[in-house]
């Protein structure tokens, strides 16, 4: 419901906000099977590379999945951070498409 997707990226945008904004940079995508309802999909995944100290870096799998496309370009430069669950996610996420007309926090006032 809308009520659901509302309260989602409030939630979002607290824990966003509570957060290291990181660069990271989209290298590669893999399609990988999760489970919908009684159904197994295949979605495309993107990873991402974060450079660590000494021009180190972790290649790890941004949750931001899209079964229609792939939302990022190869070698594109994003902006993602830590969830308390240890995900990495598209500090972005909510600022595209329709999620961008919903609100950012439950003070309609403004």
């Amino acid at each position: 419901s809308i009520f659901i997707t509302f309260r989602s990226k409030i939630e979002f945008i607290k824990l966003r906000n509570n957060s290291e904004k990181i660069l990271a940079e989209v290298v590669e995508y893999r399609r990988e099977k999760i489970q919908l309802r009684n159904d197994y999909t295949k979605i495309d995944y993107p990873y991402v590379k974060i450079e660590t100290e000494r021009n180190e870096y972790i290649l790890i799998r941004l949750k931001y999945a899209n079964s229609l496309n792939k939302s990022f370009k190869i070698g594109e430069k994003i902006f993602v951070f830590w969830n308390d669950n240890g995900d990495l996610l598209y500090w972005n996420a909510y600022d595209k498409g329709i999620y961008k007309y919903f609100p950012e926090n439950w003070n309609f006032k403004k």
